[in-house]
């Protein structure tokens, strides 16, 4: 057992020193030798000079320094105040590229310059380099340097920015650059102190590794590029509720490269354990109490603020009725599972929401880096048409909903007046340096009529009994 130890260590020994550097020799030299049938003048192998010496030389006399040596492979990696070692026994070695390197000493013996040429082409194919070599013979290398890699090698650590909600200003962290192991270079070291000696030692080389986003990367992630307000002071207070909590769930909110923001997810689900209540919505074209009324000017004033900061739309839907809040055909509806309102953030840096509702005014900001500092978007319409409105639809109280104020036919109440609705386009202007560059057209829409609405009372007026003519 003793003998077979010592017989399987040289093997090694004689593997690891030799045949690496005899198969990058082959490979890369052999080629461009004066003479192929031997070994280039000053040439050594672990010490061993075998300079004009052919192949078979050249390993009898490799074989017999080694053989009747006792020495073995030694490799050591160090980095800082680490250090790592193997020797022969650490490895499992592979002694079939004897046969890949006859084969190759075979094919560069046939042909002139133009065809070794072609034959180097051929076994460069085959993926056998300088490094491919090392990992040939030591077969199991790679999992040793992985190894090494997982205690040295540290990630990048990317500057984030955070609204602060109590400062309303953003808290930028630092970034710090990670560690990477020069693999490459580690295994062409390793292969070249080889050809040297079976004793090697090598001081590991690393690379820097930038983080995808440092400080200066978060400031233009934080400037401002669009705000666009709109007006809510005569709402309801379930109304002014509902939009002071959609505006909660959109204030600091962060759209990274590449992501799709959808305001339904982003908002969620309109429902009264999450404190919505019913205000007036848009339904099948009329107005009717639903939960959650007043989402959709939050929505479009979102919508608008997104079309001044230049930023890519890639869903948005109008009301069927006419909306005073925004321009005409700058509306944009929301309705959970139905309509979305969603946009794609295609810059290289995170894009921040902010919304600020007060009880009279909704505020909605974009940061980020949208578009050019000298560029400036203007929104305008055109109202193509009108549509007419119909008058007034007459609804008898037989419920007595407003039996304080009506009680006899002939008495009304008005409750909506009437409004003509229109086809409108709306249009983005796009200025730069002052200059009108170009206009686009974003939308082309019908905004429906909407009747008037009168309450009568049902009650029959006393025959001694007569109505004011007002």
């Amino acid at each position: 057992m003793k003998i077979f130890k010592k017989i399987k260590g040289i093997l090694i020994t004689f593997s690891i020193c030799f045949i690496i550097p005899f198969f990058s020799f082959f490979v890369l030299n052999l080629f461009f030798s004066s003479d192929n049938s031997t070994f280039t003048t000053n040439y050594s192998l672990c010490g061993v000079d075998i300079g004009g010496l052919t192949k078979l030389e050249a390993e009898n006399k490799l074989s017999s320094k080694f053989i009747n040596s006792t020495a073995t492979l030694k490799l050591e990696l160090t980095y800082k105040d680490k250090s790592w070692t193997f020797f022969d026994k650490d490895f499992e070695i592979n002694s079939n590229i004897h046969t890949v390197l006859e084969n190759a000493y075979k094919t560069n013996r046939k042909g002139g310059y133009f065809e070794k040429l072609r034959n180097l082409k051929r076994i460069k194919n085959m993926g056998f380099d300088s490094q491919i070599a090392v990992k040939y013979v030591l077969t199991d290398i790679d999992k040793k340097i992985d190894d090494i890699c997982f205690e040295i090698e540290t990630k990048p650590v990317n500057s984030t920015a955070v609204y602060n909600l109590d400062t309303k200003s953003f808290d930028i962290t630092k970034s710090s650059k990670g560690i990477l192991v020069d693999r490459e270079k580690l295994l062409c070291d390793i292969e070249e102190g080889l050809q040297k000696s079976c004793d090697v030692k090598i001081e590991i080389s690393t690379l820097p590794v930038d983080p995808e986003f440092n400080e200066s990367h978060m400031k233009k992630a934080t400037k401002l590029q669009a705000s666009f307000s709109t007006d809510y002071a005569k709402s309801p207070v379930d109304r002014k509720n509902n939009i002071m909590l959609a505006s909660k769930s959109l204030n600091g909110f962060k759209v990274e490269p590449n992501e799709i923001f959808s305001f339904n997810e982003a908002v969620g689900q309109r429902t009264i354990e999450k404190g919505y209540k019913e205000a007036n919505i848009i339904k099948e074209g009329t107005f009717i109490k639903g939960l959650g009324g007043g989402v959709c000017q939050v929505s479009s004033t979102l919508y608008n603020a997104l079309l001044l900061a230049n930023v890519e739309i890639i869903e948005c839907h109008k009301h069927s009725l006419p909306v005073t809040y925004v321009k005409p055909a700058f509306d944009a509806m929301v309705s959970w599972g139905n309509a979305d309102l969603k946009f794609k953030n295609i810059s290289n840096l995170p894009i921040f929401i902010t919304a600020n509702a007060n009880g009279k005014e909704l505020s909605i900001k974009i940061y980020g880096d949208t578009k050019p500092d000298n560029l400036e978007i203007k929104p305008t319409y055109e109202i193509v048409k009108t549509l007419p409105h119909n008058g007034d639809k007459i609804i008898p109280d037989t419920e007595g909903i407003y039996g304080d104020k009506i009680m006899f036919k002939g008495e009304f109440f008005r409750v909506k007046y009437p409004k003509d609705g229109y086809e409108a386009k709306a249009y983005l202007e796009y200025y730069v340096d002052g200059n009108l560059q170009n206009k686009k057209l974003i939308r082309h829409g019908t905004y429906n009529p909407q009747q008037g609405v009168l309450y009568e009372g049902t009650d029959t007026l006393p025959k001694d009994m007569t109505l004011p003519k007002t």
